[in-house]
């Protein structure tokens, strides 16, 4: 790669340094940790190691066995579940969105099912599924669902109709209205709808992986817990904090690269 395609790059990182946005992330960041290390000084958390603890205990608890192969599972486990649930989502919300006789057949069963936490379907889904695995990837399944269609339906229904009559009056065909109007209209809301759905599937993820799985973050976390290693769950609750954070990021990326209009923002 030449000097010259690399000083774009290194322009961005300079400018991100730069960034006053960036400074105050950092800055909220230290002051979190500072925060702790303060109420922990003070008694306020007796039970809760300070970050200098945790800091301590960290090449310990990172180059145990399986920590690195629960990253892997539980990453797993979260993008197999949430694809499986956005494809889906995104073929009825879009359906439902365009045929209003499939709406009014299809929703209330939808709006039934939407308030139950995915938790709550735990006990079927350990009949239902022959394994923990396909147990635990069906409840993030659950989590990532509702969140992903209910904004693909409002992305349709929020685009103005104007643009609708006016495709239509030029003679535009199906698919150019699909493709040039409702799909541009409805990517925002889709987008925004991916990002909550990736965090609610970490969130049932760790969960499951708790009341019962035999690897994954969420055990790696439970079983400190159970060892009463305090340093070992802040490093799990961490761990899984920084998986979630970089999956939201990666949506984010991915919402500016399909919508071109975002990437100046």
């Amino acid at each position: 790669m030449t000097a010259a395609k690399l000083m774009p790059s290194r322009s961005r990182w300079f400018l991100n340094l730069a960034n006053a946005s960036f400074w105050q992330g950092a800055l909220g960041i230290s002051a979190f940790f500072l925060i702790w290390q303060l109420s922990r000084t003070l008694g306020l958390l007796a039970v809760v190691p300070t970050p200098i603890e945790v800091i301590e205990a960290l090449p310990s608890q990172i180059q145990q066995d399986g920590y690195w192969e629960s990253w892997i599972a539980t990453t797993v486990r979260v993008f197999v579940g949430f694809f499986s649930a956005a494809a889906l989502a995104i073929v009825l919300g879009i359906a439902m969105g365009v045929n209003r006789r499939f709406r009014f057949l299809g929703f209330p069963i939808i709006e039934i099912l939407r308030p139950i936490p995915p938790l709550a379907w735990l006990p079927i889904s350990i009949l239902f599924w022959p394994s923990a695995e396909m147990t635990i990837v069906f409840l993030t399944f659950i989590g990532a669902f509702f969140p992903v269609f209910l904004n693909v339906l409002a992305g349709i229904d929020n685009i103005d109709v104007r643009y609708i009559h006016a495709a239509r009056s030029l003679n535009s065909s199906p698919q150019a209205l699909f493709w040039r109007i409702l799909v541009p209209g409805a990517l925002p809301s889709l987008f925004t709808g991916l990002t909550i759905a990736i965090a609610i599937t970490w969130e049932v993820v760790i969960a499951a992986e708790m009341a019962s799985g035999n690897y994954g973050l969420g055990y790696l976390t439970w079983n400190a817990y159970m060892t009463n290693s305090l340093p070992g769950i802040i490093v799990g609750m961490l761990s899984i904090g920084l998986a979630g954070m970089i999956s939201a990021w990666l949506m984010e990326r991915l919402g500016k690269y399909a919508m071109p209009w975002w990437r100046k923002r």
